[in-house]
């Protein structure tokens, strides 16, 4: 299995770790603050008696207090969840002051970053995220979130993106990645939630002691019930703060190893430790610190502290992350002077490097860059995208022209059958735009098509339901039209699907063991099987190795080319993606061992298997044989 795969199912299984000591806490955090609300309750009682009734306290009067404080923090939960499960990350971004960036932006800083994010993202094997700029925030930081790799948003400040160097930013950017790729953005979604329902007394008493304070105006008896209210809320904002201190103590307990374990993945993406490392150095140095009204609830999120108070802080001191990564250069970098200006190439960058045609020589031209850095993933990446038509990119980044580009990457290369094809989309107009693009997709690769896929996924993610629809549709006419569909077809298909559709499958809903999705295991496996055989004998040798590292009983037989079509694909994939994680990672697996079972990796192969990884919310790279790239490399 590929590494990334291995890591995000070990993440996840961590994730799942870290989700019981959350509700632990949390579990711990609603008794304690029910405790002292009763406490306050009894001191009210005995000091106001008429505040609160005659009479002494009862056990009912305590299971009513828990019924109230829990009443008032699930709700405070529920609000913020349903807040968060509407906009995702980017309702966090929102939340921050955050402004969406262009993709035809002219500002030159964040014409880089849209470039560094574009390469990282396909170097991790992850859609494109959508992206942010927080415009108020003049201190250094970022942060990722999103509730799934397909919906995820990367946001940085304009302190960020105008301080930091080309290496800095990729670094910061690799690190939010990780985030995205170990399954924690999810979690930390979650996180502010359940920590904004334990705050949530706060706030009651907060409206308490307004409303105590209204009526002390009032003249005669209700005077005195003005003033007890304000003392009762004072105590009960007392009692909230018990609700936010253990919201500290949890996001202190779930983020701090996170970050250790994102800045490790950041390096091993980009080979280049000095990278983060200058720039966690340069945020030490300039600060990190964030004005946001809504930064507390978010603080968590951030690659460092926003948050001036350091008691229970929400991520490792940076000395310590420092010297973890680059530990031959950390003193020496932890020594260095703020510098008074900002990095050359933000300032001089020319808006006319609006794609990755120059991307490898801007990287080594750059100041501040290190030559021969970045990894051999990210290397790739850049090439890769260095080669797509410049039309092709521009259109993929807008939301308004990344609908034709998605359908112009169905195109056939060949003009005669794509002449038979373009009639399937039916608006005369958006016809014109498919078929000029698909003229300039003409001599672009399919590991390059799915690049442009990825690209556009920030664009797709703001379609209106009825334009999803439509682009669906068009599509199957695309792929249907010439009367054939190809592998390639079928796993686009399958992708941009995936990706238009909300989440509707509880994760761990459906399956809990292999056992009880064989079938649908077969059906997977089979196809997946004759992708790279010859004959029978290939696929059946091909499945044998499947079977042997999904770990069942007995062996099976190889379903007949063919006998297995798209519904009945889609079906399989459908109730997989309802299993329990730990069955996907062997189903993932198997998926591996079929494609590498005969030593090589065909096209197809990676295809269908990038189009199951993308059915189960996995995130994967394309994978090519290594003579398609030798045979592109000759024609290039």
């Amino acid at each position: 299995m590929t590494r990334s795969t291995l890591d995000f199912f070990a993440a996840k299984a961590s994730a799942r770790r870290r989700t019981a000591v959350l509700v632990a806490l949390f579990a711990l955090a609603w008794a304690s603050t029910i405790a002292v609300v009763y406490a306050i309750v009894v001191w009210v009682a005995s000091a106001q008696p008429r505040l609160l009734g005659p009479g002494p306290l009862r056990t009912r009067d305590l299971l009513g207090v828990a019924g109230i404080v829990t009443l008032v923090t699930a709700g405070g939960a529920l609000v913020h969840a349903v807040r968060l499960a509407s906009g995702g990350g980017r309702a966090v971004a929102e939340l921050l002051g955050g402004f969406p960036v262009d993709p035809d932006t002219q500002d030159a800083a964040e014409r880089r970053l849209v470039n560094v994010v574009e390469e990282m993202a396909i170097a991790a094997g992850v859609p494109v995220p959508a992206l942010y700029v927080l415009p108020f925030e003049r201190n250094l930081n970022a942060f990722a979130a999103g509730f799934s790799p397909d919906h995820a948003v990367v946001a940085v400040t304009r302190g960020a993106l105008e301080g930091l160097t080309r290496d800095e930013l990729q670094g910061v950017v690799a690190h939010e990645l990780s985030h995205v790729v170990n399954a924690d953005t999810r979690l930390n979604l979650q996180l502010i939630a359940l920590v904004g329902g334990l705050t949530s007394l706060a706030l009651v008493g907060r409206a308490l002691v307004r409303a105590g304070a209204g009526g002390e105006g009032r003249r005669g008896r209700g005077r005195g019930g003005a003033a007890g209210l304000a003392l009762f809320g004072a105590l009960v904002w007392l009692a909230g703060s018990i609700g936010a201190f253990f919201g500290s103590l949890i996001r202190a307990a779930v983020s701090r190893t996170r970050e250790f374990l994102a800045d490790a993945d950041a390096v091993r993406l980009t080979r280049n430790p000095e990278g983060l490392a200058g720039a966690l150095a340069r945020i030490a140095r300039e600060g990190s610190r964030l004005w946001s009204p809504a930064a507390p609830e978010a603080a968590h999120l951030f690659i460092a502290d926003g948050l001036a108070v350091r008691l229970f802080a929400t991520h490792p001191p940076i000395e310590e992350r420092i010297r973890r990564i680059a530990p031959l250069v950390a003193e020496r970098l932890l020594a260095e002077e703020a510098a008074p200006e900002r990095p050359p190439e933000a300032a001089s960058a020319a808006p006319a490097v609006s794609g990755h045609g120059l991307a490898t020589a801007a990287l080594a031209a750059a100041p501040g860059s290190t030559p021969g850095a970045a990894g051999s993933d990210v290397a790739r990446a850049q090439a890769l995208l260095a080669a797509l038509p410049a039309a092709a990119l521009a259109a993929a980044r807008g939301p308004g022209s990344a609908p034709a580009l998605v359908r112009a990457l169905l195109a056939d290369p060949d003009e005669t059958v794509r002449a038979v094809q373009l009639p399937a989309v039916a608006d005369p107009a958006l016809r014109a735009e498919v078929a000029r693009l698909a003229g300039a997709l003409s001599s672009t690769g399919r590991e390059g098509r799915m690049a442009l896929l990825d690209v556009a996924a920030p664009a797709l993610g703001r379609l209106a339901p009825a334009d999803g629809e439509a682009l669906v549709r068009d599509l199957a006419a695309l792929a249907a039209a010439d009367r054939r569909t190809t592998v390639f077809e079928w796993s686009l298909q399958r992708v941009v699907a995936h990706r238009l559709a909300p989440r509707a499958a509880r994760e761990g809903a459906g399956a809990r063991r292999v056992a009880e999705v064989e079938v649908e295991c077969l059906e997977v496996l089979s196809v997946l099987a004759w992708q790279g055989a010859a004959d029978g004998a290939a696929a059946q040798a091909a499945l044998d190795a499947a079977v042997s590292a999904l770990g069942t009983g007995g062996p099976w037989r190889v379903l007949p080319r063919g006998r297995v079509g798209a519904a009945r694909l889609e079906t399989a994939l459908a109730s997989l993606d309802a299993a329990a994680p730990r069955v996907k990672e062997r189903v993932l697996a198997a998926c591996e061992a079929c494609v590498t079972a005969d030593g090589k990796v065909r096209p197809a192969e990676g295809e269908v298997l990038r189009a199951i990884a993308a059915s189960l919310g996995v995130p994967a790279p394309p994978i090519l044989a290594a003579e398609e790239r030798a045979v592109r490399a000759a024609q290039a």
